[in-house]
C-alpha cells in the first residue's frame, strides 16, 4: 500500500511538477494502488534492504527536462550534475534518494506507445486540489505484461480481481 508518507509526497511533488508545466504520469505502484490493488509500493516488498519508490513517467523532451529539472530544484534536490547532463530521451532516467524511499523519473516505458499517445488516454484526479495525472489502466497493464517481473504479474492477477469485482473485466 502506499503509505501516507509517500502519498504527500507525492501530493507535493505532483502540484511542484504541474507549477513548473512538467508533463508527466504516475506510474508504477502509486498507479496500482489507484486502480484498487494496495500493496507496497516499490522493490522493499521483494528485498527489505531497499527502499520504496515513486515512479513517474516524463515525456522525454528537452524542454520537459528542463522544467522537471527546475521543478526538482524548487523540491530541494541538488540539480547540479542534472544541469550539466546531456540530454538523451532514451537514457536520461533519473533516480532521486530520500530517507525513506526514492523518488524514479524515467523516460521510457516498456510496451507503450509515445508518452503523448498515453498521456492523452491519462486518468486524471483531484487530491486535496492537486491536478494527478496517472497511465490508464489499460496502459499500466500493458506495461506490467511487458515488464513481466514477478511483482507485475502478481498486479495483472490482483487487479484482474478488482475489475472483475467491479464487474469491469479485465
Amino acid at each position: 500500500m502506499i503509505g501516507e508518507e509517500l502519498k504527500q509526497y507525492l501530493i507535493k511533488v505532483c502540484s511542484v511538477l504541474n507549477s513548473h508545466h512538467v508533463e508527466y504520469l504516475v506510474v508504477g505502484g502509486a498507479a496500482v494502488s489507484h486502480y484498487g490493488f494496495n500493496r507496497p509500493s516499490g522493490i522493499g516488498q521483494v528485498n527489505p534492504n531497499l527502499k520504496a519508490d515513486l515512479d513517474f513517467w516524463y515525456n522525454p523532451t528537452a524542454e520537459n527536462y528542463h522544467n522537471l529539472v527546475q521543478a526538482l530544484d524548487e523540491l530541494q534536490v541538488d540539480t547540479t550534475d542534472l544541469k550539466e547532463l546531456i540530454f538523451d530521451k532514451k537514457r536520461t532516467f533519473l533516480k532521486i534518494p530520500h530517507e525513506d524511499f526514492h523518488t524514479d523519473f524515467l523516460p521510457i516505458m516498456e510496451g507503450l506507445d509515445s508518452f503523448l499517445s498515453c498521456n492523452s488516454k491519462a486518468e486524471i484526479i483531484d487530491i486535496g486540489g492537486v491536478t494527478l495525472r496517472i497511465l490508464s489502466y489499460d496502459d499500466l497493464i500493458a506495461n506490467k505484461r511487458t515488464v513481466n517481473r514477478k511483482t507485475d504479474q502478481s498486479d495483472i492477477t490482483e487487479l484482474s480481481k478488482v475489475r472483475r469485482r467491479r464487474g469491469k473485466g479485465i
